[in-house]
Formats: structure tokens, C-alpha cells, sequence
């Protein structure tokens, strides 16, 4: 809804570009914010913290659904990639620029990446892994969460310094995205720290 709003309601993209162009950035967000939902979780989104087994399910279900978001994102990204599209990361000579290649390949890498906790969240893995590896795997997703703040830094970065150009006062996606993906690595942050308060206090 919010990129229907931003841009076809307050910005000027003709609606024979919702099916893929607007789609893409809609499942891009949602993408984000299902996988950043899984690792906030029993931290922030107080849910069903008296049924641990139903928990799990809800943290595997937001993972799994951010997986394949950020995949039909991915597949919609190729699609769309010309300088039609996104003239901004291509050369002259319709090769991508610097600014292109970089997002392109963060992006591919933290697509690679998420595949560790996807894979992990499969009922036989926790016991084929052991559960060292197995929390290493599903820890993962923290750095592809940083992957992806640097994916959209390299998308959107001249964009969010030129707020006079968005569409309607109305914040570009990436930025929202960047907000997103950084906040479970805040709060990862944040309880180690005082984790480590209180063990020092208890020692």
C-alpha cells in the first residue's frame, strides 16, 4: 500500500507499471520486514512467550516468508535491471556503474546468505547440524540483515539527502528498509550488553 501511494498517488508512475516495477518494491519491504520480524520475535513483538513451541513456529514462519519474498524480489529485480528502469546505476555504454554492481552483488550475497537460517529452520537439520551449528546457521540472518542496511545505503543514499525530490514528502523505501534491517541488530546489540552487565555484576 505505502508504495501505491508513493508512487502512483503522490508520485508520478503510471500504473502500467504496478504489476512489476511497484510489486518489486513492495515484496523488497516486506521482504525486510518479515526476516527482521523473526529475530524480534520474544525480543520486542512480545508473542506467545508462554508457548515456546508456538513462538518458534511464528520465528520460522516470518523467516521463511522474508526468504521467499527477498527471492521473488530478486527474480523481479533481473527482470526490470536496464537502464529504462534504473538509469541511475547504468554507464553510458548500458553497462552497470559502480554504484549498480555493488548493490547488485551485497544483494546476491545476502540472498546467498539467508539461505543459512532458511535451511535451518528444516525439522531434520537441527539434529543432522548439532545445535552449535545449528544457532550459527540461524544467527546468520544477522549478517545478511547487515548486508542488506549496505544493499540499501548503495541504492538509496542520494536519494534520502535530496528529501525535496520525494514523491509527496513520503520517505523512499529504501530508507524505511535501512530502519527496518537495523533494528534487530541494535537489539541483538543491546542485550548482549546487558547480558554482560549482569554477569559482571553476578561474577
Amino acid at each position: 500500500m505505502y508504495a501505491i501511494i508513493r508512487y502512483h498517488i503522490a508520485g508520478d508512475v503510471s500504473w502500467k507499471h504496478f504489476p512489476l516495477f511497484i510489486l518489486n518494491k513492495a515484496t523488497s519491504l516486506a521482504a525486510v520486514g518479515f526476516i527482521a520480524s523473526s529475530y524480534l520475535v520474544g525480543k520486542i513483538f512480545r508473542w506467545h512467550d508462554k508457548d515456546k513451541r508456538l513462538r518458534l513456529v511464528v520465528i520460522k514462519f516470518c523467516g521463511l516468508v522474508g526468504f521467499f519474498m527477498a527471492g521473488i524480489h530478486a527474480f523481479f529485480s533481473l527482470c526490470l535491471l536496464s537502464p529504462a528502469y534504473y538509469g541511475k546505476y547504468f554507464n553510458p555504454d548500458g553497462r552497470l556503474n559502480l554504484q549498480g554492481e555493488l548493490a547488485m552483488t551485497i544483494g546476491i550475497i545476502a540472498l546467498f546468505l539467508l539461505m543459512a537460517p532458511a535451511l535451518a529452520t528444516l525439522p531434520m537439520m537441527a539434529k543432522a547440524l548439532g545445535r552449535v551449528r545449528w544457532k550459527r546457521g540461524q544467527r546468520m540472518g544477522y549478517l545478511t540483515l547487515s548486508l542488506v542496511a549496505a544493499h540499501m545505503v548503495v541504492l538509496g543514499v542520494k536519494g534520502w539527502l535530496a528529501p525535496g525530490g520525494w514523491h509527496g514528502g513520503l520517505p523512499p523505501i529504501s530508507l524505511i528498509a535501512l530502519v527496518i534491517a537495523i533494528i534487530p541488530l541494535f537489539v541483538k546489540k543491546k542485550l548482549e550488553h546487558e547480558k554482560h552487565i549482569d554477569e559482571s555484576d553476578g561474577a
